[in-house]
């Protein structure tokens, strides 16, 4: 299993953010306009949250296929990353709504960090965790 920290960003704190990420990925899949009841809110991805309670995670598996969607959209996901270019936008999107499933290592920004428990561990993340 590896992690993405999600650091807060405008008006959204870390587990905010986390958290519409992770339901932004999941939309991928299953878009609202075609979502049952039960499946509103749904996540591809635990959100984890340091003991501080203030820095919150992305449990993530970078193997994981992801099923497009026809209908899917990626304006709401894009729009979490603030730091990609337009130029990037676009090439995602094309990327991502041209295929019938993408593997989630492709689709992370260059951006973001990947890390290992090992990482996280060392960073307090799972204090009960013994080195």
């Amino acid at each position: 299993m590896n992690y993405i920290i999600i650091l807060p960003e405008g008006i959204l704190n870390s587990k905010q953010r986390a958290n519409r990420i992770s339901e932004e990925l999941y939309n991928i899949t299953s878009p609202i306009a075609i979502q049952k009841n039960y499946q509103r809110g749904g996540k591809l991805f635990k959100v984890i949250s340091h003991p501080d309670n203030t820095q919150h995670a992305l449990q993530v598996n970078l193997n994981y296929n992801i099923i497009v969607n026809p209908q899917a959209t990626l304006e709401k996901l894009t729009s979490l990353f603030t730091e990609l270019t337009e130029n990037e936008i676009r090439t995602l999107s094309a990327y991502v709504l041209n295929s019938k499933e993408v593997r989630f290592e492709t689709i992370i920004p260059s951006t973001v960090t990947v890390h290992n428990r090992e990482y996280m561990i060392e960073n307090g993340w799972f204090p009960e965790d013994p080195l």
